[in-house]
């Protein structure tokens, strides 16, 4: 095929591909927001009162707030409960910039601080945990206390650099057409569902109207750029250093049956902060919050009653 015919069949896939996609619609409820962030709109929601709580999804092709649509309802009778979706995901503009941890972790402190105002637990998943214990270590009055599902950043997903992995990023972004074309293929409904089967336990978790919204999830205009740094290990961040500075109450949890983020991997973060609230959710994969929802909102919910109460007893009685 020559060139210009393959740069045409491209053309034609990707257009069938983006047939049916409709603009994602925030589909876990409360007050819709938009931070204007660094020239970009943030999508975010906020739901209920009480002390904050900020969700942040974990980091995949397909990823966005979405992922928390078990746990807002529950957790929001007793706190205000923001999501977001970072740049380059979900419902959040989508520029083809330069994506790195450092531009997530910039993000994430500036909402905050700008949109929240006030000291909030925060919460992440897979490598997004490790961006919050990386935050949490350099700020601890603005982050007092933390929820870690599965970190990543110690014992994998610590290397920011990779030579191979960076020309298939440079493909992606770089190539309109065949870059997308490559995307698409890799966002298919089929390698969707097999995604989801790997991190779910249960199987019969997941639907064909799981499977759909995270295919449009993956099929917004500019989705490939973010996903890309990810396959080129741009957003990889190591947490040893902030694990040893980690002094505010945090919760690791795990899915006992975690394929990605194997159980194992628990051990070595323990070593490293043995003050450490564990839980291991049975039976649950790579995301437990999800699979295991109501044992999971449970969990933060006594954790931050904990938290709060040895909070007010460290304080000195006024005179």
């Amino acid at each position: 095929m020559s060139g210009g015919a393959a740069l045409g069949a491209a053309a034609v896939y990707n257009a069938l591909v983006r047939r049916h996609v409709s603009t994602l619609d925030n589909l876990i409820g409360g007050e819709e927001g938009w931070f204007k962030w660094r020239g970009h709109r943030v999508a975010y929601t906020v739901r209920g009162q009480g002390p904050p709580i900020l969700l942040v999804h974990s980091l995949h092709a397909a990823a966005w707030s979405y992922e928390w649509r078990a746990n807002v309802d529950a957790l929001s009778r007793y706190h205000t409960i923001y999501t977001v979706d970072l740049l380059g995901f979900g419902r959040s503009a989508r520029p083809a910039t330069r994506y790195t941890a450092q531009l997530f972790l910039a993000l994430l402190s500036d909402f905050a601080a700008r949109v929240i105002g006030v000291p909030c637990t925060l919460a992440g998943s897979g490598l997004t945990a490790a961006y919050a214990t990386v935050l949490g270590a350099r700020d601890p009055g603005r982050f007092p206390s933390l929820v870690l599902i599965e970190p990543v950043g110690l014992v994998r997903l610590n290397d920011d650099s990779s030579d191979a992995a960076d020309s298939v990023s440079r493909v992606a972004i770089g190539t309109p057409v065949f870059g997308t074309a490559v995307f698409n293929t890799l966002v298919s409904d089929r390698s969707i569902r097999q995604y989801l089967e790997e991190v779910y336990a249960d199987n019969k978790l997941v639907t064909d109207e799981l499977v759909h919204v995270y295919y449009e999830a993956a099929h917004q205009p500019g989705a490939k750029h973010a996903p890309a740094a990810l396959m080129a290990n741009q957003l990889n961040v190591d947490v040893r250093s902030s694990l040893r500075r980690l002094a505010q109450p945090a919760l690791l949890v795990w899915g006992e049956q975690a394929t990605v983020t194997p159980v194992e991997e628990l051990r070595a973060f323990k070593v490293l902060k043995p003050d450490f609230e564990v839980a291991v959710l049975h039976p649950a994969g790579d995301l437990p919050h999800s699979e295991r929802a109501e044992e999971f909102n449970q969990l933060v919910l006594d954790f931050l009653h904990r938290a709060a109460l040895n909070v007010t007893a460290e304080r000195p009685i006024p005179k």
